[in-house]
């Protein structure tokens, strides 16, 4: 079965069984073919990743169908995270849900398909905060370049790099958060890009080393690790 949210469990909270198995759909790259007068075959430009389909066919077993409905329809409408229990280790980030009518098969059961388009990627449900007081090694646990949050602790003009990206930030109180997901720099709730120069970096698979510049006193990454 499957859990919203981390502790929402479908079976025990909300009277839910899956009718069928799970129909996942892969992460796929969404492509550009540009076709060039005398060449032979196409370019090709990766434009990004195609949004991933989660799709649940549903049975309500309950001596009250129409209350667990309702309560379950409000569970997956407002679900932010969704993680199966044979696919252990990862969660999907869920971006919006749409359900179909509820059929009643019998007075104490009733069936409805819900599909819930998500992040393309699966997010690895261990992903520890990471934290940096001088410079180096940090470890991709995944498969898929990952878009963390970071953090940067120090004052005045600073600077760090990873993966070839250096950011250049000017900090005027305590600290500065980097988005790299959302692209946007930040002082608690307020946009800072202004006083961030360069890319927004990433970490790619595998073993990254991470530069600290004169000034910060530390680094704290979320790392959003995750696999395709």
């Amino acid at each position: 079965m499957f859990t919203l949210d981390g502790t929402i469990q479908a079976r025990r909270d909300l009277n839910l069984h899956l009718a069928s198995p799970v129909k996942l759909s892969p992460a796929g790259r969404v492509v550009e073919q540009i076709v060039v007068p005398g060449r032979e075959g196409t370019l090709t430009r990766e434009q990004g990743w195609n949004d991933r389909v989660i799709t649940l066919d549903l049975i309500i077993r309950s001596r009250d169908v129409m209350g667990s409905w309702r309560i379950a329809i409000t569970a997956l409408s407002n679900a932010k995270r969704i993680a199966f229990r044979h696919d252990t280790g990862v969660f999907y980030q869920v971006k919006s849900t749409t359900l179909t009518e509820l059929v009643r098969v019998s007075p104490m059961m009733g069936q409805f398909q819900a599909t819930l388009l998500c992040d393309p990627f699966a997010y690895l449900t261990k992903a520890d905060r990471i934290v940096l007081t001088k410079s180096g090694n940090i470890t991709n646990p995944g498969n898929a370049v990952a878009r963390p949050v970071f953090t940067v602790y120090g004052s005045g003009r600073v600077f760090f790099e990873t993966n070839g990206y250096r950011v250049d930030l000017k900090i005027d109180s305590d600290q500065l958060t980097i988005d790299s997901a959302l692209m946007e720099c930040r002082k608690g709730n307020v946009a800072q890009n202004q006083n961030m120069t360069g890319p927004f970096p990433t970490i790619r698979p595998g073993k990254s080393y991470v530069q600290l510049g004169p000034g910060i006193s530390q680094l704290v990454i979320e790392p959003r690790w995750r696999n395709q």
